[in-house]
């Protein structure tokens, strides 16, 4: 591939024409370093934003982290949940109609806001993904471990349960985006249709202290207050990371300026409806007055199974929490691969740009995928290292913390977003300016998620261990902040072609 130097009309990406090409197919000279193209439609965009949710793995695992800070008004909590993320979906959408790309936000926000600031969010983008990556790995092989642990006689580390991570889901990656994407509806349907049998159940039988309708609302006895709920919202934003997972597919789409704001969209609807359902009936699974009791090292949701439905429903469930966790970390896997594609198109030569290599056949970036099957394994041995154990507690510990963290820097890219679509469709698109869409809404959701991140600030940098894995972030984000001044003041030019390619 060859970096070309961009002339003086196109060069800057706060002017159209960069993107323009962008948005309308054009691409590298070198064919063979592209995405396969027009290989998905609008519902294979959906399976992959669900997938990255994992409506079960979600309502397994992120329940009684959420139930633990707003108490028994779970339900009314994922409901502001996912009104914050339906506002930034907006910002999405709008993006979406005009580029496509598989960078997604970091090009979203140069386009906005210019070259700075587009890189300073790929590098908080990349931070937050690959966190939550961690965290997806450490879900999916805790849960392996527990259920062979569970029902056989030998005690299972979790570090085994990663070969499965580091072996099954690069394979798939491999071989293409539309053979994950048929797999994962599969598992989607099945795996929901077992934990709707279950929670059905349970609200029929009145769980275990009846129904309990205040669960919907802010108030009760059991509910968490003001604090709490702000706390519980930002497991909610986890718990619905991953619905943009679809504007990464910008290049491989058929019509991704029509197809991938329907998916974002559908995706947080679908999702929405399901989880206020699920938490509900988990609400009334636990009972209000228990809430607060919840252990979050593991998931609850087996001994509800067997307790409201029997022994043998119980397994069932227990494989569908396995299948969704690997459902989840297969999507999240290729998000996080063709963000990191996109890094590697900077380079025209060097270590770096082998990451934006394709291979012939699959047209799929097997060196990115080779570099996250790396990064999974030294995150492990450095997980392994500090806890001293290779069982499934000790991850289900860093899991709690790496999860929380990691939504951190997504929220932070939210509000850059919100505040880059005002400045872009102002400048760019202004023949299409609406004051609601393309203001109020996207101050609006700048507010909230900024008052989420204030008061969870102020109410967990105090937490041990908490605070530190906050203050790493911190420290790292401000390494991003000193790149980007060092790249303004000294290799502007460079920045310029770096983004331009990355797009």
């Amino acid at each position: 591939m060859e970096l070309k130097k961009i002339n003086s009309k196109g060069s800057d990406l706060s002017t159209s024409s960069s993107f323009d090409s962008c948005s309308s197919g054009v691409t590298f000279d070198d064919d063979f370093n592209t995405l396969k193209r027009n290989t998905i439609g609008v519902i294979e965009c959906i399976a992959l934003s669900v997938g990255g949710i994992g409506l079960s793995a979600a309502t397994f695992f992120v329940f009684p982290n959420i139930a633990i800070a707003s108490g028994s008004s779970v339900p009314f909590t994922v409901f502001i949940g996912a009104l914050c993320c339906l506002s930034i979906a907006n910002t999405i959408s709008i993006f979406g109609t005009y580029i496509s790309s598989s960078a997604s936000f970091f090009v979203y926000i140069t386009k906005g806001l210019g070259n700075e600031m587009g890189f300073l969010s790929f590098w908080v983008l990349i931070t937050g993904y690959l966190l939550i990556l961690s965290s997806c790995v450490l879900q999916f092989a805790g849960a392996f471990s527990d259920l062979v642990s569970r029902y056989s006689n030998f005690h299972c580390p979790w570090i085994l349960s990663t070969v499965i991570v580091i072996t099954i889901v690069p394979t798939l990656a491999y071989i293409g985006i539309d053979v994950v994407l048929k797999t994962s509806i599969v598992a989607m349907v099945l795996e929901t249709l077992v934990m709707l049998v279950l929670s059905l159940t349970i609200v029929i039988k009145g769980g275990d202290q009846g129904n309990y309708p205040l669960a919907l609302t802010p108030v009760g006895e059991n509910s968490g207050g003001l604090s709490g709920i702000a706390t519980g919202l930002v497991y909610c934003c986890f718990l619905f990371v991953g619905f943009e997972g679809a504007a990464t597919l910008g290049q491989e789409t058929r019509n991704p300026k029509k197809n991938i704001p329907i998916a974002v969209f559908g995706s947080i609807a679908f999702a929405a409806t399901w989880f206020i359902w699920a938490m509900y009936s988990l609400v009334v699974a636990v009972g209000p007055i228990n809430i607060f009791s919840i252990d979050v090292s593991q998931s609850p949701i087996q001994q509800y199974a067997h307790r409201f439905v029997g022994y043998w429903f119980a397994i069932i469930v227990d494989i569908a929490g396995v299948v969704s966790g690997f459902g989840v970390v297969s999507s999240w896997f290729n998000i996080v691969f063709r963000i990191v594609y996109s890094f590697g198109k900077t380079k025209e030569n060097g270590v770096i740009s082998y990451l934006g290599k394709t291979n012939k056949r699959f047209k799929t970036p097997h060196f990115a995928i080779i570099s996250l099957i790396g990064f999974i394994i030294l995150i492990s041995a450095i997980i392994v290292g500090s806890t001293k154990s290779v069982y499934s507690k000790s991850s289900w510990e860093v899991y709690n913390y790496l999860s929380f963290t990691g939504t951190i820097p997504i929220i932070i890219i939210f509000i850059i977003t919100n505040i880059a679509v005002i400045r872009y469709v102002r400048l760019h698109q202004i023949q299409d300016y609406q004051i609601i869409r393309h203001l109020i809404l996207p101050i609006l959701s700048s507010i909230i998620f900024i008052l989420v991140l204030i008061i969870n600030f102020l109410s967990n940098s105090k937490i041990y261990p908490l605070q530190y894995f906050l203050i790493g972030l911190g420290l790292f984000l401000l390494i991003g902040v000193g790149i980007t001044l060092y790249l303004h003041f000294y290799k502007k030019d460079y920045l310029k072609n770096m983004l331009y390619q990355m797009s």
